[in-house]
């Protein structure tokens, strides 16, 4: 972080970065309140699609821009560009989860769950998952290994009750549509919190460890 603010290119890439996030945890509350809430479907899927297309638009964006300035700069920090490589990619998959999740609307159809699992996952989770977001971009803009480490275990615990939610959702009495709801949303929401997880991780680890953060290595 402190070469990528002493370079103006590399702090605005950063800036559109974090445009990208921003973008993704404000989808992310759409949905949530789409599923949770009952809010008007047709009004969310417009706000959460023109929003996942802004993210996809601004990762082709910085891609260019970062290919364009390893070619003009053969002698820049190689490591930080292959890194931003990483974590936008990272941020881009976000969005599609996000949307994957909301699009469980579909299956839910016009009976809302009011089972205890659904509460557990996207209200309880739910919001464990939304305050990881503000923790992530925290500890990237101030490159806090404190909270970059903090806020990958709280991925890593994120993604342990969702595993654990889907072996209740398998035993419990709740309906076949609402398992398959919970089931998948769920593992969606396991993927947002381990993609948030490599993000935190581009903080406090070396290059080469990048994409390989999953909730089994939360010992190492």
């Amino acid at each position: 972080m402190k070469i990528w603010r002493e370079q103006a290119f590399f702090a605005r890439i950063v800036d559109e970065f974090l445009f990208m996030l921003d973008r993704s945890e404000e989808m992310l509350s759409f949905a949530f309140e789409s599923l949770y809430k009952h809010s008007e479907k047709d009004d969310v899927q417009k706000n959460i699609y023109k929003k996942d297309q802004s993210i996809n638009l601004k990762e082709r964006d910085i891609r260019k821009q970062v290919l364009f300035h390893l070619s003009a700069n053969p002698s820049c920090n190689i490591s930080a560009c292959l890194a931003l490589f990483s974590i936008t990619k990272d941020a881009e998959r976000i969005g599609d989860f996000i949307k994957n999740l909301f699009e469980l609307n579909n299956l839910l159809g016009d009976a809302p769950s009011n089972h205890p699992l659904y509460e557990k996952l996207f209200k309880d989770n739910g919001s464990q998952l939304m305050g990881l977001f503000k923790k992530v971009e925290d500890a990237f803009k101030n490159s806090d290994n404190d909270l970059a480490t903090e806020a990958v275990m709280s991925a890593r615990e994120i993604s342990k009750r969702c595993e654990e939610i889907i072996k209740e959702a398998v035993e419990s009495d709740i309906s076949n549509r609402e398992a398959v709801v919970v089931s998948l949303g769920a593992r969606y929401m396991k993927r947002i919190a381990l993609h948030l997880a490599n993000i935190s991780s581009s903080v406090i680890n070396p290059l080469t460890e990048l994409d390989y953060i999953t909730e089994e290595s939360s010992d190492g």
